[in-house]
């Protein structure tokens, strides 16, 4: 299968914790640690940001190897979701 490229749609982090949202927070509807960046414009991930931490995160989430929903008609319209 090929993956393609996170685009930072939100999709992944809105509808389903990863474990480590999960061990952190508990179940809840959305991750905490998901916002939307202007800058970059797209969603970014509070937890892979922080240093060692963040980089275990980005381990265990396969950080970089592309999308597991490339049908998600998300990934074409990229946008910040919260407003």
């Amino acid at each position: 299968m090929t993956y393609l490229p996170c685009v930072g749609c939100g999709w992944c982090c809105m509808h389903d914790q990863c474990t480590d949202s999960l061990r952190r927070h508990g179940y809840l509807p959305r991750c905490p640690e998901l916002f939307w960046s202007d800058e970059a414009g797209r969603y970014l991930c509070r937890t892979m940001l922080e240093g060692d931490a963040g980089n275990a995160i980005r381990r265990n989430q396969h950080t970089g190897k592309g999308c597991c929903a490339p049908l998600n008609s998300w990934r074409k319209d990229v946008r910040n979701r919260d407003t």
